[in-house]
């Protein structure tokens, strides 16, 4: 534990220096005075729009797991993704945390399995990332029809669209030779038991070959009853979008209240592409992702670096505001999660 407050620690000063070194290259004084002129009235629907993809990313949760709206398991399920946005942010596992602390959470309830809650965590998960690829996809396609020149993303997005297909290639496989994995899985825990009895709560024998295999069933049959379930699947598909445009909105806002007007296709690609740079375990993303949304907007619009620094300072504010506030919230409610004692 000790470690893990070392490293948090570290990643935590290495994000306000990358913060510090981005903004004192702008200017501090130039960045200070957009942000003193900005539209106080404007900037009003950032948190807004913030707070509707955090609301639109619980449904979707909620969706995939398949629970009922009005239930403690759907009322949990919700809970456990605002509360995931503290792990993604500030834990040091980052967005892998993020899913990881809501299947965990979710699992606790007395009428729902793990494999049942990987699963639709999963599902959940890849639906959010294919559906961040075709926001992304549309802004290029929507800022080439506009006469710019989109080739520096596209081979981000090509790149992404080829890991995407990857992941669905090892879910195959996985289905596939589910007995060798069980197996595989079954040496390899026997390996590492003394490491997994230190870290892995409730971990006390060793696993076997058929519990491991029962397990894997139950995953890829919750997956196929999510995706059996059209009326299910199209909702989850519609709030992970939903999810990502309610996203667009605190940038674009940010953008207007400084008095910079951005194509709403440019703010598409701008903020899937900084989804991409929050695989660096940094907390918040604090740099890379700061990084990424003004490469891109200084790429496809003529407006200053330090227009656009105020910009992304009160973007970036908006967001973790609402996410820290629900996020907190959240998790001072899930104190009961840890009993297990939930019964709808």
């Amino acid at each position: 534990m000790d470690f893990d407050r070392r490293r948090v620690a570290f990643r935590v000063v290495v994000a306000v220096a990358i913060a510090a070194l981005l903004v004192t290259g702008v200017g501090w004084d130039r960045v200070l005075r957009n942000l003193r002129d900005a539209n106080l009235a404007v900037y009003a629907f950032a948190p807004i729009g913030a707070a509707l993809a955090l609301l639109a990313g619980g449904e979707g949760t909620r969706v995939a797991l398949g629970f009922p709206v009005w239930s403690v398991r759907g009322a949990l399920a919700r809970r456990a993704f605002y509360g995931a946005a503290i792990v993604r942010n500030f834990l040091p596992a980052g967005n892998v945390g993020g899913g990881g602390f809501v299947a965990y959470t979710v699992s606790r309830h007395g009428d729902v399995t793990v494999s049942e809650a990987i699963a639709g965590v999963t599902g959940w998960e890849f639906v959010m990332m294919v559906a961040s690829a075709v926001v992304g996809g549309v802004g290029v396609l929507a800022v080439a029809a506009v006469g710019q020149d989109p080739s520096g993303t596209v081979g981000l997005f090509v790149a992404f669209a080829a890991v995407l297909a990857a992941i669905a290639a090892a879910g195959v496989l996985l289905d596939a030779y589910r007995a060798g994995v069980a197996a595989a899985l079954t040496r390899i825990a026997g390996a590492l038991e003394p490491v997994l009895e230190r870290v892995v709560p409730g971990y006390d024998a060793l696993l076997d070959a058929e519990r491991v295999r029962r397990g894997l069933d139950e995953f890829f049959a919750t997956l196929r009853r999510l995706a059996a379930d059209r009326s299910r699947f199209a909702t989850m598909v519609a709030a992970a979008h939903a999810a990502w445009l309610c996203w667009m909105v605190p940038l674009f806002v940010s953008l207007l209240a400084v008095g910079v007007v951005v194509s709403p296709a440019v703010v598409m690609v701008a903020v899937t592409v900084s989804g991409f740079a929050r695989a660096v375990p940094l907390p918040a993303g604090v740099g890379p992702v700061d990084v990424a949304l003004g490469g891109v907007l200084v790429a496809f619009t003529p407006h200053s670096l330090g227009e656009l620094a105020s910009a992304l300072v009160l973007y970036r504010s908006s967001m973790l505001l609402v996410q820290v506030m629900a996020g907190g919230l959240s998790l001072w409610t899930l104190d009961v999660a840890a009993t297990g004692g939930f019964a709808d």
